[in-house]
């Protein structure tokens, strides 16, 4: 996520998963759940139908403690039903029913002055079963006043989107209201796209994107997804070509991205938010304390793929790349990376954990170039490694990713070489990278690859 210098003011931070007040009940095997959210007229909030057949259902809680702020009630056949800390209590014995709920949605802090859309998680209408069951069939359908729209990552069919279970479990970007939206193919990644604002235009916007995915599966020779969303929210920010960038993975891969209002679609091309962004998606969701890693590789992969691609040459990356290690070096409080990373969110540290990553990324594809000759890269390695984790959508260790570059690599140093960073309390001496004797690895790694940006598969759609 970014731009690190706005990151604070923007950040959603992660919450804790609700916790049932009661002992558990056995779940049933399997099931099946369908949703009706009305969204009010002002977008403020929703009235959801829920209906369940073949579910044993103590209640219904919402995804994280932020959300139980947000139930303005809930019935059965209009019998008010108990509700506390967001929790629906039912009866245990209940295993075919219908009920009601209403909440109000918090003010977003990504959406348009004049409140004709919003950007909404939906850990604040979509509440789960609990105990959650072991299978269970999820539709979900909208009514939106007016002629507004919904755009969300999930699969649909016949009118009605269709969340696998990690969309219970963890956030995406959902869109209502009046936007523009437009659907692509390229990489053979289907890509749908929400713009709220009239800028950047329709065609700049699928430029720019197509641009940042085919850099981005310029890793492996495709991209790590089949499917996209993007949710494009135009704010006015001179000082930066695009401010802002999130991703998140709640039933299906979602980014945020905040371009500029007055930024050309060559400057957005150039610019370095959206591919760290899709970068993310060659590594899982890792626990708070290993986001270094994560970090360190996204910020590494945007600059070296840009360089490769052309979108900036050799010398700059290699520059920001040594900026960035200084920015990191007087950053942060001391603290080992991984406790540092942990809650860099809390100390502002953002610098010294995503450079000090990078340096490992760095560290870790020259030792590989050397060691082989040139045959394996962390590229190679990612490519190879993603196939792990590619339909993991809960938190993992460093530990697994570390492991599996290592079997993908051939390599037996990653591992070892992941724990020392993760429990230095200095910044990475990186000197040795400017040394003569890697100059012709350095120019390996960011030199142009004459067709290796452009990943065949791509149409209008």
């Amino acid at each position: 996520m970014l731009n690190i210098g706005k990151l604070a003011g923007l950040l959603c931070l992660v919450s804790c998963a609700h916790g049932a007040d009661r002992a558990p009940i056995e779940p049933h095997p399997g099931g099946v759940a369908h949703y009706t959210v009305t969204i009010f007229d002002n977008l403020g909030g929703a009235r959801v139908r829920a209906c369940f057949a073949g579910l044993a259902l103590a209640g219904l809680v919402p995804m994280d403690r932020s959300a139980a702020r947000q139930p303005r009630g809930a019935w059965i056949d209009g019998i008010p039903l108990e509700t506390r800390d967001g929790r629906i209590s039912l009866s245990p014995q209940t295993r075919h029913m219908c009920l009601e709920y209403e909440t109000q949605f918090e003010r977003s802090r990504f959406g348009l002055g004049d409140s004709s859309a919003v950007v909404v998680s939906q850990s604040q209408w979509l509440w789960r079963p609990e105990p959650f069951p072991q299978q269970v069939s999820t539709s979900v359908r909208f009514a939106v006043p007016g002629d507004g729209q919904v755009s969300l990552a999930w699969p649909r069919s016949d009118g009605a989107y269709q969340p696998n279970r990690n969309a219970f479990f963890v956030e995406t970007f959902g869109v209502f209201g009046t936007f523009d939206r437009q659907a692509f193919s390229v990489a053979n990644t289907r890509v749908e796209v929400a713009r709220l604002g009239a800028t950047p235009l329709q065609r700049d916007v699928r430029r720019w994107l197509t641009r940042a995915v085919q850099t981005t599966a310029s890793v492996g020779g495709r991209f790590p997804n089949d499917r996209l969303h993007f949710v494009i929210v135009p704010v006015d920010d001179p000082g930066a070509d695009v401010a802002f960038g999130m991703v998140r993975r709640g039933g299906g891969s979602s980014i945020l991205l905040l371009p500029s209002v007055d930024a050309q679609v060559l400057e957005l091309e150039a610019d370095w938010v959206a591919i760290h962004e899709l970068s993310h998606l060659w590594l899982p969701r890792l626990q708070a304390k290993d986001r270094w890693l994560s970090e360190g590789i996204a910020t590494y992969l945007q600059e070296v793929l840009r360089a490769r691609c052309g979108l900036q040459s050799s010398d700059r990356a290699w520059s920001r790349i040594r900026e960035g290690f200084e920015r990191g070096r007087r950053s942060g409080s001391r603290q080992p990376l991984a406790d540092e990373s942990r809650s860099m969110n809390r100390t502002g540290a953002y610098q010294r954990v995503y450079w000090a990553g990078t340096a490992f990324a760095l560290e870790t594809d020259l030792r590989l170039r050397r060691l082989s000759n040139g045959e394996s890269t962390l590229l190679t390695a990612l490519n190879d490694a993603q196939r792990n984790w590619r339909e993991e959508a809960r938190l993992v260790s460093a530990s697994r990713v570390l492991a599996a570059l290592e079997r993908a690599s051939g390599a037996d140093f990653i591992a070892a070489l992941g724990d020392r960073y993760a429990a230095s309390s200095n910044f990475p001496d990186t000197s040795y990278a400017d040394s003569p004797e890697y100059d012709d690895l350095r120019a390996q790694i960011s030199a142009q690859v004459e067709g290796s940006c452009t990943v065949s598969g791509e149409s209008s759609r």
